[in-house]
């Protein structure tokens, strides 16, 4: 097998949000307060590490592992299958780690299947409101059987961009951060909840309009810009490269509506380009 078609990535739509529901009710079923344990904390402390991250990721592997495609997982990082190396498995056991923690925002298990550098779907379930959604560029994109759609805001000033200091941002850069603050500053609300899966939620589902961070890591992204593009919406994604296996370096990411000159060019002052 060395391309999918439509009825392979249908069933594999299938397969997988069933594992993922079935694994995040499993585990809000057992409402384990050892979960919220912190087993680690990682870049000078900003990273927390939660023993729910592995409980979950271990569970999501075992389910997958049989298709035979390499996995990219946060917790375990890259296993290899050379009969399809076009394509992978990524894996967020839990986006939005520190708010599971400390009951704060939105956290939401995140498994997405790319092919060559593009997406094919991706599958989010949101531990607070147990909603699956599912989404990717030849399938649409759902909250559970509704479909849904970008939102058609074209004007920056009117639009509502969601954006976080990620864990590998430099937040003691302030020449960094004052140029972060600049970018952002053309559009008219900006939004920060703690996770970047379900950032790119609202932007699927038409709440909010971007979605931009700088030094966020791949699997935080790749299933949230699947269901963006199958609601119609365009991401650009620096940093990832799977001809190379180039997926453990921070990336920099924009998704939108598609209305607006949204481009990963936007952090180039904050890159030290310009």
């Amino acid at each position: 097998m060395t391309e999918l078609t439509i009825n392979d990535i249908q069933g594999l739509v299938v397969l997988t949000t069933e594992l993922v529901r079935k694994v995040g009710k499993k585990f809000l079923r057992a409402n384990s307060q050892d979960a919220k344990k912190v087993t680690d904390l990682q870049i000078n402390g900003r990273e927390t590490k939660l023993a729910a991250d592995k409980i979950l990721e271990d569970q999501l592997i075992k389910g997958l592992k049989g298709v035979g495609f390499p996995i990219l997982s946060e917790e375990t990082g890259f296993i290899a299958s050379e009969k399809f190396p076009n394509l992978l498995w990524v894996i967020d056991p839990l986006d939005g780690s520190y708010n599971f923690s400390r009951n704060l925002g939105p956290s939401m298990i995140s498994v997405a299947l790319w092919e060559n550098n593009q997406p094919l779907f991706g599958v989010l379930f949101n531990l607070g409101t147990k909603q699956l959604s599912f989404g990717g560029p030849k399938i649409g994109a759902y909250v559970e059987d509704v479909l849904v759609h970008v939102s058609d805001r074209a004007e920056p000033g009117q639009a509502t961009l969601c954006t976080g200091f990620p864990s590998r941002f430099p937040i003691g850069d302030s020449r960094a951060v004052e140029a972060f603050a600049t970018t952002m500053s053309s559009f008219g609300k900006i939004r920060m909840i703690g996770s970047a899966a379900a950032s790119l939620w609202l932007v699927a589902t038409g709440a909010a309009d971007v979605y931009a961070e700088h030094n966020i890591m791949f699997w935080d992204v790749a299933a949230g810009l699947a269901l963006v593009n199958g609601a119609g919406g365009t991401f650009q994604i620096e940093g990832v490269d799977m001809s190379e296996r180039v997926f453990s370096e921070p990336c920099t990411v924009v998704a939108s509506n598609g209305k607006f000159d949204a481009s990963v060019s936007m952090f180039d002052s904050v890159r030290g380009l310009v």
